[in-house]
């Protein structure tokens, strides 16, 4: 496939992705008022407690959603629908066995609830709750491996678009039965029955568009994809572990620690900084396939598309890192009122790990497209241990803070310098010292800048509205004009006001 091609259709799923996930998020943000408004902030610490156990069973799937789209560029790149199928036969026994066990381990958990929840509250049908919640999880397998095929075939947007009008229905209903009912179970009972429906739309799309995936074959996959797929899966499951526990663990500990009420304020803030993320995220996953696919025909060129990117990663989680830090107590505030309000450093902790872990999407990017996923496999074991020991530590004296600064301290004792070196060393056979420097010079821009722009904004009442709004345009304007003064002369800014600029002309033509 041709550069062009790439970048044709990284720039498709990227605006597609983009588009929905805003939307979604806005629908999740009313359905969220909707919650907490009418089943008030005890059920709001139920959903974000539950949630994250759900997040420590997904070990089930021992990473093997990251291995499959690698092991599917090679074959979609050389149109090799045989070896392509029986890969989607071997993937649909797997998700099947995980989406069993994610069920039975899941519900064997249900009597031992009282032992994580510090003050278990009097609500009917708890333990029915969390089944519910369990039940769901364990759905989001059964279907789902379809989905990789579209996705690495660079044609993400078009599961996105599956994706969010599932969403649209489901939160159209979820708001319709809790101001009818006031019940949290029928509120569940209904997100597993449109998970389902997202599912079975998403593989009928894939027999669809690759009919020859339905054709029964007696072939079995080969003992050498098969040890490079279990290979590939051992070291991810140790990087699976590190993620889960470090995404999954804190509001466990909040919970066992604090009580059931500061996790329901605390997954208020989750809700803004996972939907941010998942925004970006959508910008940055619609990437993968791509790179997936320059890496199996180009490798030559992926050391200086790396470095580019890594720019663009910077600027794009810097900016937003910094408005979220400003913006997210005011917003807070604004949206609810102030007892849902955190201290200004429980803000400046969260904006500081929003960017140290979007820091990494362009590494994780090219990990996956360069399949190293045994290098390193360690690490992320090193990354738990730091995060449980000074989360639990420093709990108790500092509160939600001291969980944050755990998983900061986790991060930049690992991830943020040991992926990079793997890169370097395995994928581009090169020195990793000159992108050390580099980041280092990123991560003082961004929290200079941060300081001083946060400092600026203490002049504005950023509790009005319109207030807020203007701080959040002229915090905008400054950064950007921070980094134009900075970098304007750059390859790496030059290569995407170029790419931009190409983007504006063939809009601009096109409406002409």
């Amino acid at each position: 496939m041709n550069t062009d091609s790439r970048t044709k259709n990284s720039i498709r799923n990227s605006s597609v992705s983009i588009i929905t996930q805003v939307l979604t998020i806005i629908m999740d943000f009313f359905v969220k008022t909707i919650f907490i408004y009418i089943l008030g902030r005890v059920y709001l610490g139920i959903n974000g407690l539950f949630s994250n156990i759900i997040t420590l069973l997904s070990l089930a799937d021992l990473g093997i959603g990251v291995a499959i789209p690698y092991s599917l560029y090679k074959p979609l790149a050389d149109k090799d629908t045989k070896k392509i199928q029986v890969l989607m036969k071997f993937y649909r026994k797997v998700y099947n066995i995980i989406g069993t066990i994610v069920l039975i381990i899941g519900l064997s958990l249900t009597p031992f609830l009282s032992y994580i929840i510090k003050d278990m509250p009097d609500i009917k049908g708890i333990y029915l709750i969390y089944d519910l919640f369990v039940i769901h999880s364990a759905l989001t397998y059964f279907f789902i491996y379809k989905k990789f095929l579209i996705d690495s075939d660079q044609k993400g947007y078009i599961t996105a678009n599956i994706t969010f009008i599932s969403s649209l229905l489901l939160n159209i209903t979820r708001v319709i039965l809790l101001i009818l009912t006031h019940n949290f179970i029928i509120y569940l009972f209904c997100s597993i029955v449109f998970v389902l429906i997202q599912n079975i739309w998403i593989s009928k799309k894939a027999d669809k568009m690759y009919p020859f995936i339905k054709d029964k074959t007696d072939e079995v996959i080969s003992k050498e994809d098969k040890d490079e797929i279990t290979t590939n899966v051992k070291a991810l499951l140790i990087y699976k572990i590190g993620t889960v526990v470090t995404l999954g663990t804190d509001n466990i500990v909040i919970s066992k620690f604090l009580g059931l009420d500061w996790v329901g304020i605390y997954s208020n803030y989750i809700l803004i900084t996972n939907s941010l993320n998942n925004v970006l995220n959508q910008l940055f996953n619609s990437l993968t396939s791509s790179i997936g696919n320059l890496v199996a025909t180009n490798n030559e060129r992926s050391k200086k598309i790396y470095e580019k990117l890594s720019f663009f990663n910077f600027y794009i989680y810097s900016l937003f890192s910094i408005l979220l830090f400003i913006l997210i107590n005011p917003f807070i505030d604004i949206w609810l009122n102030k007892s849902y309000v955190l201290s200004t450093l429980v803000a400046a902790l969260l904006a500081t790990n929003f960017y140290l872990t979007g820091m990494g999407a362009v590494t994780n990017s090219f990990r996956s497209a360069y399949g190293l996923f045994y290098k390193a496999r360690f690490r992320p074991i090193v990354m738990v241990i730091i995060n449980i020991v000074v989360s639990i530590i420093l709990v108790k004296p500092l509160g939600i803070a001291g969980v944050l600064i755990g998983t900061i301290a986790s991060r930049v004792l690992t991830v943020a310098w040991l992926d990079p070196y793997v890169i370097y060393k395995y994928g581009f056979k090169g020195n990793v010292f000159e992108y050390y420097r580099t980041y280092i010079y990123y991560l003082i821009i961004f929290l200079v800048s941060g300081y001083g722009l946060f400092t600026l904004s203490t002049l504005f009442n950023t509790s009005n509205f319109f207030i807020w709004i203007l701080t959040a345009i002229i915090t905008f304007i400054l950064y950007n004009l921070i980094i134009i003064i900075l970098f304007y002369r750059t390859d790496e800014f030059k290569y995407f006001y170029l790419k931009i600029s190409k983007i504006f002309k063939k809009l601009i033509r096109k409406e002409a």
